[in-house]
C-alpha cells in the first residue's frame, strides 16, 4: 500500500519527499510499530519514487511544524490517502489543510497494515512444524 502510494504522490509532483513518523508518535497514537526508525526509513529510502525522506516527522503535526517543513523542503502538497487519519477527534492533515497544502491519492483497495498484522497474530507456532521425510508434519522447532 505505502509503495502505491508514493507512486501516486510522486504524480502529483515533480519531486517527493516523505515524512516518515517516528516510533514514539506512532506509538502514543496507533500502537507500536512493527519497524523501528531506522528500518522505516530505509525502507522508505530505498523506493524508486521517493527523492527524500524527512526522518522523526510527529504522526500529529502541529501548525508550526507544518509551516517550517513546507518552507524548509519548500513541499508544494502534503499528501495522504483518502482514508481518514484522526487522532483524539482531529485530522492529523488539519493544519496542511487550512493552509490549503493538502491533496489526497485514492487508498490502495485490500492492503492493510493493521489487517497484516492481524493475520501475522493469528498464525500458530504449529504451521512451522518440521515435515517428515515422508512429508507428514513432525515435532515443531522447539519440541524437546
Amino acid at each position: 500500500g505505502h509503495a502505491n502510494a508514493f507512486r501516486q504522490g510522486r504524480r502529483v509532483g515533480t519531486y517527493l519527499v516523505v515524512g516518515v513518523n517516528d516510533d514514539e508518535s506512532i506509538t502514543r497514537c496507533k500502537g507500536p510499530p512493527l519497524m523501528n526508525d531506522a528500518e522505516r526509513i530505509a525502507m522508505v529510502s530505498s523506493c524508486k519514487w521517493v527523492d527524500e525522506v524527512v526522518p522523526m516527522v510527529p504522526y500529529v503535526m502541529s501548525d508550526e511544524y507544518v509551516r517550517f517543513v513546507i518552507q524548509k523542503y519548500r513541499i508544494d502538497y502534503v499528501v495522504h490517502g483518502d482514508d481518514p487519519c484522526i487522532v483524539d477527534g482531529r485530522d492529523v492533515y488539519e493544519s496542511a489543510q487550512k493552509l490549503n497544502k493538502y491533496r489526497t491519492i485514492p487508498r490502495t483497495e485490500g492492503v492493510s497494515t493493521t489487517e497484516i498484522v492481524g493475520r501475522m497474530l493469528l498464525l500458530s507456532r504449529g504451521h512451522h512444524a518440521l515435515a517428515q521425510p515422508d512429508g507428514q508434519p513432525g515435532d515443531s522447532p522447539d519440541s524437546p
